[in-house]
């Protein structure tokens, strides 16, 4: 039987997808990435090893399984080209396992240029890799996408096209001078592209005739979702299951049999502005933050910890229909006194018990918080939910009771093998069970 699973991040990143996309694409075929770009920063402990990829599928780090970037995704070659580099100086051989949509739009210098110039004028806390300006040219009709390449001609006018456009910005609007020079970017690009070519292909089709078992891995989380996330502090892609069809280019009927998972961490962080209602700005936050090493594995960031907002994670499970969680970094409230959960907002008075999309009502709403007992004992590296004190055990039932979908899997740690199995699915194969 064809099987297909999906997991995303059900908060605002940084969740543990990637430990958890690399464990369970051990029982898949394929991988998928399908939106955002280099801005992505999954984090894999393998074999005593830690490896980051930005780009590049996590199910590569298995020898049998083929990784995708597919059209949704945003490429900086460089980027990639240094990824690939990693894999090889590490012994891993990706020949004949990765595929590159041939629809997927370039990452360009001048979008990095943007990123920097709009962030410095008063941004939203970008990782400064290009990532949004790449998405506004591509929907402003001016991205550059890997078809465009085997066409020189084209692709050297359309880079002194873009220069020129952006050359007008520095000067005009941020009153800048700008260094960038058409044909080292033609040059640079091209000899990218030249070690990869042969990789790139039509990816949807590849997609649709395959009758492997697929595994599809988002980046960031639904949280920052450009459309239902917390906006305009969000990412510049559909990072909730919005993205599945319009990043791969597969109907929505395609998905029907899939399996969604939803990946979120006992409690909560983000990096960047925007509002986080249950933002812990105290000891207790430091505590979070040093004790589950907080800090992005794009950026360095630290981030911002909180409670668990129960009200966000809801929305997230409701707008993606999950079919359950995965809850990873419980063994960081091991040494808390009491856990607490947002279950509503309070503001102006009134009680919010549904996520809103206003960001004035969102900065200013106060946490409804229910107060757990914490269960003071070591819960890191556990394998069996008997090793879970009651009190954990009670924690993780609220959670489910709460948003209406199982906790099918505890990571407990971030190697491969620090993992409790709660509900065994036929639709997720895991050898090392």
């Amino acid at each position: 039987m064809e099987r297909k699973l999906v997991i995303l991040g059900a908060q605002w990143g940084d969740e543990g997808k990637g430990k958890i996309v690399d464990l369970l694409s051990e029982g898949y075929d394929i991988t998928v990435r399908y939106q955002g770009g280099s801005n992505a920063g999954h984090t894999v402990i393998a074999n005593g090893e830690k490896f980051i990829l930005h780009l590049l599928p996590t199910g590569i780090l298995h020898p049998h399984v083929v990784g995708v970037i597919a059209q949704g995704m945003v490429v900086d070659l460089d980027v990639l080209d240094q990824e690939l580099e990693g894999l090889k100086e590490r012994g891993i051989d990706y020949e004949g396992r990765l595929l590159i949509s041939d629809r997927a739009h370039l990452v360009m210098p001048y979008h990095k240029l943007l990123d920097r110039l709009f962030e410095k004028k008063g941004g939203i806390g970008t990782t400064l890799r290009g990532i949004g300006p790449a998405y506004m040219f591509k929907f402003g009709r001016k991205g550059i996408r890997l078809a465009d390449l085997d066409d020189e001609k084209r692709f050297y006018s359309l880079i002194e096209e873009n220069v020129a456009f952006v050359r007008d910005i520095c000067e005009k609007v941020f009153c800048e001078n700008h260094d960038l020079e058409v044909e080292l970017i033609f040059e640079r690009t091209l000899e990218r592209y030249s070690k990869y070519k042969e990789f790139v292909t039509d990816v949807c089709q590849y997609l649709l005739k395959t009758e492997k078992t697929l595994l599809f891995e988002g980046a960031q989380g639904t949280m920052l979702d450009v459309d239902i996330g917390t906006y305009p502090y969000v990412t510049s892609s559909n990072s909730s299951a919005l993205g599945l069809s319009n990043g791969t280019g597969l109907s929505p009927k395609f998905f029907s049999d899939a399996y969604l998972i939803g990946v979120a961490k006992a409690y909560t962080t983000r990096v960047g502005g925007g509002p986080f209602p249950t933002e812990l700005k105290n000891e207790e936050g430091d505590k979070l933050r040093d004790i589950g090493g907080e800090y992005g594995s794009t950026t360095g960031r630290p981030r911002r910890c909180g409670w668990l907002d129960l009200v966000a994670l809801k929305y997230a499970v409701e707008l993606n229909h999950f079919d359950g969680l995965i809850l990873t970094k419980l063994d960081v409230l091991d040494s808390f006194d009491e856990v607490r959960v947002c279950v509503a907002y309070e503001y102006e008075g009134d009680r919010i018990e549904t996520f809103p999309a206003s960001l004035k009502v969102l900065e200013s709403a106060k946490p409804v918080y229910k107060t757990l007992k914490g269960w003071k004992r070591d819960t890191k590296g556990a394998k069996d939910i008997k090793d879970l004190p009651a009190q954990a055990i009670e924690y993780i039932r609220f959670i489910e009771d709460f948003t209406g979908v199982p906790v099918i899997m505890l990571s407990t740690g971030p190697k491969r093998e620090e993992f409790i199995w709660l509900k065994e699915l036929p639709q997720i194969k895991v050898s090392s069970l």
